[in-house]
This record gives C-alpha cells, sequence and structure tokens, in this order.
C-alpha cells in the first residue's frame, strides 16, 4: 500500500493521534519515530502499523508514504523516514522499585528518568500529573526505555498498604550516604522542577533523602533521580 496525499484519512489520524493526549488515550495507541525505537516496538509485539518512505526488509507490510508526509505527522527536523503506531502495554505488574514522578512538566527529563529507571533495576513508574508519557518528546527521550517498563496508576496510600517503603526527596533530608536500607520493596518520589515533591507526599514519606553536594544548592530532576536510584538499587 502507498499513501501520496497529506489528506489521505490515515494520514490525519496519524497526526491527531501524534498531537493529541486525547486521541492516544482513546485509542491506546502512540507514535514512534525512527529505526531504533521502532525496532523496540516490534521487540516487544507492540507494533500495529509501520510507515516509511521506502521498502523495509524487516517490515513487510509497512505502508510507504512520502518524505513530506512523514514531515507533516512530526515535528522531527531531519526524520529518519520511518514512524509507527504502537499498542500501550497490557497487564502490567507491579515491581519491587517503584519510580513515583510527581507533576514533572519537561519531557527530556521523564525520558531521561525512564532510562535509568531500566538501568538500575526500577521496573514500574507512576507518573502523577505530569506530562504525558506518550508525548513524542518523552518517547524519544527514553530510547526505548519506555518499552521496558510497568506504567501504572497506583496512589502512595495503596503502594504503602502494600508494603512499600515510602521515600520521598528534598534539599534537607536524610543525608543520601548515610541512609542504610535493605528493604526489599520501595517508592522512590521525585518531584516538578520548580518546586519539588509536594508537602504532603512529604509528610506521608517514611524517609526523605537529600543527595549531599559541594557549592549548588541542587541537581537537575533527571540528574539527581539518577543518582538516588543508582544508590538505591546498589543498597
Amino acid at each position: 500500500m502507498k499513501i501520496s496525499s497529506k489528506d489521505n484519512p490515515l494520514v490525519k489520524y496519524l497526526v491527531r493521534l501524534y498531537e493529541n493526549k486525547k486521541e492516544r488515550d482513546e485509542s491506546n495507541k502512540f507514535i514512534v519515530e525512527g529505526y531504533n525505537l521502532v525496532s523496540e516496538a516490534k521487540k516487544q509485539g507492540l507494533l500495529d502499523k509501520v510507515f516509511s518512505i521506502k521498502e523495509e526488509d524487516d517490515y513487510k507490510d509497512a505502508i510507504i508514504v512520502t518524505q513530506d508526509i512523514i514531515k507533516k505527522i512530526t515535528n522531527t527536523v531531519t526524520p529518519e523516514g520511518i514512524i509507527a503506531i504502537c499498542n500501550k502495554k497490557k497487564d502490567l505488574n507491579l515491581g519491587n522499585k517503584v519510580l513515583y514522578l510527581d507533576s514533572l512538566q519537561d519531557p527530556g527529563n521523564i525520558g531521561t528518568l525512564l532510562r535509568s529507571a531500566v538501568a538500575f533495576n526500577f521496573d514500574t513508574v507512576v507518573l502523577d500529573e505530569c506530562v504525558d508519557l506518550y508525548n513524542p518528546k518523552v518517547i524519544r527521550a527514553s530510547q526505548g526505555a519506555i518499552f521496558y517498563l510497568n506504567i501504572l496508576s497506583n496512589s502512595l496510600s495503596e503502594l504503602k498498604s502494600l508494603g512499600y517503603k515510602i521515600i520521598g526527596t528534598e534539599m534537607f533530608g536524610t543525608a543520601l550516604n548515610n541512609y542504610k536500607s535493605n528493604d526489599s520493596k520501595l517508592v522512590l518520589i521525585l518531584g516538578n522542577e520548580g518546586h519539588g515533591v509536594r508537602s504532603e507526599y512529604l509528610e506521608f514519606s517514611d524517609i526523605n533523602l537529600t543527595i549531599p553536594m559541594n557549592s549548588i544548592e541542587s541537581l537537575n530532576v533527571g540528574v539527581a533521580g539518577s543518582i538516588l536510584m543508582y544508590e538505591l538499587n546498589k543498597k
């Protein structure tokens, strides 16, 4: 199948899916761009339809489209020439290490944290009033990590009732290097880029940690969260 018109109904649907969270939520689908992300989606069995500017040996059923159509659908400056519709993961499980993101709004930060979560054995992520997980900028920044995580919506109270230790983060908490833990089930809360973790969550936490630093007051949440996950994974 080939599509050459930007007015094709399928192209218009792809634009809506790319740009509109409501469309993604209602269809339970999202779009990935580039060979790496399309390949990761294929490995996880989540591919629905592939669109490419040329025939692909790995995707025999790919729909051929023009480069102009790819540019119309995406906002990438130099798109690779391949995109795909993916199905959202189903039958997710609650793992032992949970990353809880409180009101993060920068897609790059979330993507970075998703990659670090996979790297440091935090296999479950909860997004609480954050930018949409399936925002194309988050997907690109995650570099495929999204396919290896359980994305759930459990509340902190639910997690605590299930025996998880709740760990908040703040500027004047317990120093990370002084924290000793052998908790097999834990939740790490990271807060909004400007305001940090909301006060009621800090009060609810079992402990609030801080990273000891020289000269500067704070780190980018993506950097700080990665350090915390690395250290908690070691412990």
